[in-house]
């Protein structure tokens, strides 16, 4: 028996055979995975432990080790796959080699998967040159399929700078080398030297340069394209030529430095340049975009700023055109070819209304231009026409769902099913809302400002000890919904001071008090609903034998039990989720008590009504029931707030 290598923590696994691909739907929602150490474990030896079990279909799938073809110290091997977290919070790259095997600890990069950083124990233990490996991730029980892994591990790369192409350019645009050998930000740095002269445009002596300037690869794992911005620092605000040369040098982690010949080179710099503003239709808090070419600012360059002037005309939905401007605004630096803004807002007479224009709705038409600044020198662009329209409110809602979400879907025997009751319950919400401006996302809203979404938790047992549904944990009845940002979910201190539950969101355990025998610790709770015979006809086929990945598609007997259920939970969820939604909106009874949260008496298929008025039929969608509607004047409301 060989002697095996001498690190800590050392495990032996050779030989191991391949498995069949098991392919299942990509995962969409929350992953919860920690952070783990950094390790490296090495053998060199004939013996192999216990494999770990291959996860059954509907478990983990692997398919791909993606990295660069060139693997130095630093390299960042991303792991993608489907299901990864059924591993095990402790998965590890396991890379089977004909010499012994490595494993590399992972750490979470979602939404690929997971990520390693290579050390320089890899490359030491299993040496430079072409590798090709079987690799799959290993957890404490748990294995996925295998998958062939091939790269080069080098401990440097050459470098050579091929070709530099000059010509007409503007401050801050992005330019791109060719060459060999440039590494990524956690494998070293890359910079990009400058020396020659700039010649303003305007006349006047020239200015010598020599600067270095930050650069990366044009993509994650190219080795042959690199990009430096051309700030500044490159002669100045204004436009003008430089003539010189250009190299690159490359520091690795370790600190070796090698610097490439220097290329002649021409670069024209021409004034900042405005295209437009997009998109030419807005909502109340959406973010909005002025994309052009030469823009300076950004965090690192305090002294700089690009500045927006607008003058025009502006013409309310419901008026007559007013003068509107000159008015200059400074607004958030992208980059050299982007800014973006905001439609921030304000109240105005109860109503919530853009700052700038003081109306909810109307459409602007004049010019624009912009002016790029740099301590007391400008530079102005030319002026274009523009012409944009706003539409009103908005309400976008992010659905976080809430580790308990995913354990408690373990209760229902529909784990497997958790992408689709997500979308069912987001459908679900905006089937509801059809004919307003509300839209649902699973992710963190980006097109609109951090006060322009509301926040929708949907987890599993009600933090509040009741047996609750769901509960609006947001202050006071918002009517006019003058907060868009409400967030639902968490814990609100000033709900809970006023004697209200203090925790909100959506709390899907809650619907299996419904059942006869809910499977659920401890007492039922006062807020509980009393038990329905159909909820243990739905569900009790998938509780006794929890659904397979196969059975959400099929059309056995079976197989439409499972679609029953899955259908039925995901609706009960969506309906729960739009009625505190509803709450969030200022309903029910909008013109009516402010402390008036329901509708005075029950009709079937209304929203808004209180719990105990809407059956489990009718939330699920059953047939023979009334289907969920908002009722009275609660249209005429939402038509006035989130109209189309």
């Amino acid at each position: 028996r060989p002697r095996a290598a001498r690190l800590p923590g050392l495990t032996t696994a050779v030989g191991l055979p391949r498995d069949r691909l098991v392919r299942v739907p990509r995962r969409q929602s929350w992953r919860a995975v920690r952070r783990v150490g950094a390790a490296l474990v090495w053998a060199a030896a004939c013996t192999q432990p216990p494999a770990p079990r291959h996860d059954e279909p509907g478990g983990a799938v692997l398919s791909a080790v993606v990295g660069p073809s060139t693997v130095v110290e630093g390299t960042r091997l991303v792991v993608r796959g489907t299901n990864l977290e059924a591993i095990g919070p402790d998965r590890r790259l396991r890379l089977v080699h004909p010499s012994g095997t490595v494993e590399l600890p992972l750490d979470p990069a979602p939404p690929c998967g997971c990520e390693h950083v290579v050390g320089p124990e890899l490359i030491r233990l299993v040496g430079e040159g072409p590798r090709r490996f079987e690799a799959y991730l290993v957890g404490p029980s748990r294995r996925s399929n295998a998958v062939d892994v091939e790269f080069e591990l080098l401990r440097e790369l050459p470098l050579v700078l091929r070709e530099v192409r000059g010509g007409a350019v503007h401050r801050n645009e992005r330019w791109l080398l060719h060459g060999e050998g440039f590494v990524a930000p956690g494998e070293g740095s890359m910079t990009v030297r400058f020396d020659g002269s700039f010649q303003p445009a305007t006349g006047g002596p020239s200015r010598a340069v020599e600067v270095e300037l930050r650069a990366e690869p044009a993509e994650r794992f190219a080795r042959d394209r690199l990009l430096v911005r051309l700030t500044t620092a490159i002669g100045g605000l204004g436009p003008g030529r430089f003539e010189g040369h250009v190299s690159v040098r490359r520091r690795m982690l370790d600190g070796s430095e090698r610097t490439t010949d220097a290329h002649a080179v021409t670069l024209d710099f021409r004034p900042p340049e405005l295209l437009g503003i997009e998109p030419a239709r807005l909502t109340l808090e959406q973010r909005w975009y002025v994309r052009g070419a030469g823009f300076v600012g950004g965090p690192d360059e305090p002294d700089e700023a690009t500045v927006l002037r607008l003058e025009g005309t502006w013409t309310p939905r419901e008026g007559s055109p007013r003068p509107w401007g000159p008015r200059e605004l400074v607004l958030e630096w992208v980059s050299g070819e982007q800014l973006r803004g905001a439609v921030e807002t304000m109240v105005r007479d109860g109503r919530l209304v853009s700052t700038l224009f003081g109306d909810a709705r109307g459409a602007f038409e004049g010019r624009a231009a912009v002016t790029v600044v740099k301590g007391a020198e400008e530079v102005d662009s030319a002026s274009v026409p523009v012409r944009f329209e706003l539409g009103g409110m908005r309400q976008v809602v992010w659905l976080r769902f809430l580790p308990g979400f995913y354990d408690s879907l373990e209760y229902f025997g529909l784990r497997v099913a958790a992408d689709e009751i997500e979308q069912r319950i987001a459908d679900r919400i905006e089937a509801i809302y059809a004919g307003w401006q509300l839209e649902v996302r699973f992710e963190r809203p980006e097109d609109v400002s951090s006060n322009g979404f509301a926040t929708l938790e949907i987890g599993g047992p009600d933090p509040n000890g009741m047996g609750l549904f769901g509960y609006d944990n947001t202050p006071g009845k918002d009517v006019g919904n003058l907060r868009l940002f409400d967030a639902i979910g968490g814990t609100n201190a000033q709900t809970q001071a006023d004697g209200h539950p203090g925790y909100g969101g959506v709390f899907i355990d809650s619907y299996l008090y419904w059942s006869r025998h809910p499977g659920l610790p401890g007492p039922r709770p006062v807020g509980a609903p009393p038990p329905d015979p159909l909820f243990d006809e739905i569900f009790d086929p998938v509780r006794r034998r929890p659904a397979r990945l196969e059975e959400l598609r099929g059309s056995s007997a079976r197989a439409q039990a499972v679609q029953r259920a899955v259908r039925a939970l995901g609706s009960i969820a969506g309906e729960t989720a739009a009625h505190e939604l509803g709450h969030s909106l200022g309903l029910a009874q909008p013109y009516g008590s402010p402390t008036a949260y329901h509708n005075d008496f029950d009709t079937p298929g209304c929203l808004m009504d209180a719990g105990g008025d809407r059956p489990l039929g009718e939330r699920a969608e059953e047939p023979g029931y009334a289907s969920t509607v908002l009722c009275h004047d609660e249209p005429a409301y939402l038509d006035d707030l989130l109209g189309l």
